[in-house]
């Protein structure tokens, strides 16, 4: 006896064929891969901004140093305020010098602030950015040291 052939229009309910999974199953793939890539852009974006943030605190703490330096110094020609631009970023030095009545100190305090982009700062204390008014942030660095009063002409003596 001879089996018997099914013509490929007619099939029997245990032959059911899946049509269309193919499609599906691209489509599940797609969205999985496009949240994929969604996220690997934002950790790259995030990446960028944390880099530029890091320069201009890493400038701004070399500008503060510097001043800090000069007015440890004790020399007359150091700036007190002056706005420096480096890189398109303008940062803005301000110093003050406080003397002590009580002790022959001097207290130098150098606040040093840019623009910052993207995220706002927030400050130390836990409160808000400061605003510029553009929706931009404004970073800020201070600085705080002593020097002491003692004239310059008085030397030490080395033994």
């Amino acid at each position: 006896m001879k089996p018997r052939r099914v013509s490929p229009a007619i099939r029997l309910p245990h032959q059911k064929r899946f049509q269309g999974m193919a499609l599906i199953e691209a489509l599940v793939a797609s969205a999985v891969m496009g949240i994929g890539l969604a996220g690997a852009t934002r950790l790259t974006l995030h990446t960028l901004q944390t880099a530029g943030d890091t320069r201009q605190q890493g400038l701004a703490n070399t500008l503060g140093v510097n001043a800090m330096e000069c007015h440890q110094s004790g020399r007359a020609l150091c700036v007190m305020d002056q706005a420096v631009t480096v890189q398109g970023t303008t940062y803005t030095l301000q110093s003050q010098l406080r003397p002590r009545a009580d002790l022959a100190l001097v207290d130098i305090e150098v606040r040093v602030q840019w623009p910052t982009l993207g995220r706002p700062q927030t400050n130390p204390n836990g409160g808000a950015a400061l605003s510029t008014g553009t929706g931009q942030g404004l970073g800020q660095l201070i600085l705080y040291s002593s020097r002491d009063q003692v004239p310059t002409w008085l030397g030490v003596s080395l033994p």
